[in-house]
């Protein structure tokens, strides 16, 4: 594991609040304060299929905990297109507190001298992706929004987008497509995540944008060496060690943006690098 890549072997309707506790005077308006409305990422449905999760043996940077390949089959389900923003989350925080108290984040002010980058909650960053946020504020905005976090395999399943190959657009690595380090050479080191985006060279066929590279994205899948055996249950129902997917801004290494590169963390990390986008099923 290393400190970039963490385990590199190989719409929100309109809230009203009412000022004060006290029933307001007949012929009197009552006070309100509103919050600006913050839609929830646009989703995309996608189609229903079976696909081979994993990777071919013969594939370069493979690692071995990317077979065997295993087939599995998904009715249709909605993804989000992006990754949850900064903003949506900073819209619901506190009902992220209410529905999990040991759910951890961190904002721009509290980021932690030793990580690299910075955390974009409370910051000017609204658009790019809330990252600093650990397994279980993940997992409760997820069912706040009436969606849950993606498995491993509806992950992949997804970034692949009936795509066999190494990266979702083809064999060799693009940079084009990724937030990533990979290109530090040509166009210097990118040092932070980048904002959303909804269309262009960053989407894949089924319009999912940001599936490879800005932040590793958390599934809801406790990881298991050997693809296909489930991790033992935990009591409090959070992974030991769950998998997250796609690369991050963080990473210079172009076989962490493969298709089947699994990544792992412990739950209560909430690294620069780390962040998660929901699910939404039938």
């Amino acid at each position: 594991m290393t400190s970039t890549s963490f385990r590199v072997r190989s719409g929100v309707a309109l809230v009203v609040f009412m000022a004060g506790c006290g029933t307001a005077k007949e012929g009197t308006a009552p006070r309100i304060s509103r919050v600006e409305p913050v839609p929830p990422p646009e989703s995309v449905w996608l189609p229903a299929g079976r696909f081979e999760m994993g990777s071919p043996a013969g594939e370069l940077e493979r690692d071995v905990d990317e077979g065997p390949r295993t087939e599995a089959a998904f009715e249709r389900f909605q993804m989000d297109v992006t990754p949850v923003t900064a903003r949506a989350f900073a819209a619901r925080r506190e009902q992220v507190r209410a529905k999990d108290p040991q759910a951890r984040w961190w904002s721009d002010a509290e980021t932690p001298s030793e990580w690299l980058g910075r955390c974009n909650l409370d910051s000017e960053r609204t658009d790019h992706p809330m990252n600093c946020v650990d397994w279980r504020a993940a997992r409760a905005y997820c069912e706040l929004v009436g969606g849950a976090l993606p498995t491993e395999a509806e992950w992949e399943y997804a970034v692949r987008a009936s795509t066999t190959s190494a990266f979702w657009w083809g064999e060799s690595f693009d940079t084009e497509h990724v937030v990533g380090s990979v290109s530090c050479g040509s166009r210097g080191c990118l040092g932070a995540t980048a904002p959303v985006v909804h269309a262009g060279p960053r989407c894949n066929g089924w319009g999912l944008c940001d599936m490879a590279g800005n932040v590793w994205q958390w599934t809801a899948t406790g990881y298991q060496e050997r693809l296909g055996e489930d991790a033992p249950p935990e009591p409090s129902g959070v992974p030991e060690k769950p998998v997250h997917r796609g690369g991050s801004w963080l990473n210079h290494l172009p076989g962490l943006f493969r298709s089947a590169h699994r990544g792992l963390a412990y739950p209560k990390n909430g690294l620069t690098g780390v962040g998660f986008r929901c699910v939404h099923r039938p």
